[in-house]
């Protein structure tokens, strides 16, 4: 039986993101992954990129993969080298070779802040957060005051402070936050 290229593609690899945007102008990409394959991504070498239905190998550049959270790395391929060429990877399926996926443990990792007590900008304290949810790459964090819960959007950029002996962090919420806007 005569297998495909695209047969032998489905049957080797696996799909682990797609590339969401360029950065920059010198072929930077920005890759977004599934949190799972964390750590297949830290030690990649090579990623497949479907084009055209069929999978083309591109290998990372020196010191071409920054990691910057869970599901999203900075990724520079060798040959790519200007805005133009990495415009036409946008939007475009990333995978792995079976080969080279690490695979975790079942369970999922949980967030750091888990029954920290949260505050704002201001220093005023919202509550103490009961769990985070993600929605397609946006955490979002369950915090409970008193009887009400609230869910205020989480992102690494926004962090002021943590202090993990005293279990509390701070947020930068946006400009007219109001608390009410975020209970249930």
């Amino acid at each position: 039986m005569i297998r495909s290229m695209k047969n032998i593609f489905e049957a080797d690899s696996r799909k682990i993101g797609f590339i969401r945007k360029t950065h920059g102008v010198q072929g930077e990409l920005l890759l977004e992954f599934e949190p799972h394959f964390y750590d297949s991504v830290a030690v990649a070498q090579c990623f497949l990129i479907e084009i055209s239905g069929l999978p083309v190998p591109f290998f990372i550049a020196e010191n071409g993969l920054d990691i910057r959270s869970s599901r999203t790395a900075l990724i520079r391929f060798d040959m790519v080298d200007t805005e133009k060429y990495a415009n036409r990877l946008t939007g475009k399926d990333v995978y792995l070779f079976e080969d080279d996926i690490i695979e975790q443990p079942v369970e999922e990792k949980t967030f750091q802040f888990i029954n920290y007590r949260l505050f704002d900008q201001n220093n005023n304290e919202l509550g103490i957060v009961a769990g985070a949810d993600d929605f397609s790459g946006n955490i979002v964090l369950r915090v409970y005051t008193g009887e009400r819960e609230l869910l205020v959007s989480y992102h690494f950029d926004l962090l002021i402070s943590f202090d993990k002996r005293r279990k509390i962090f701070s947020l930068r919420l946006p400009e007219g936050y109001n608390e009410l806007d975020f209970i249930i």
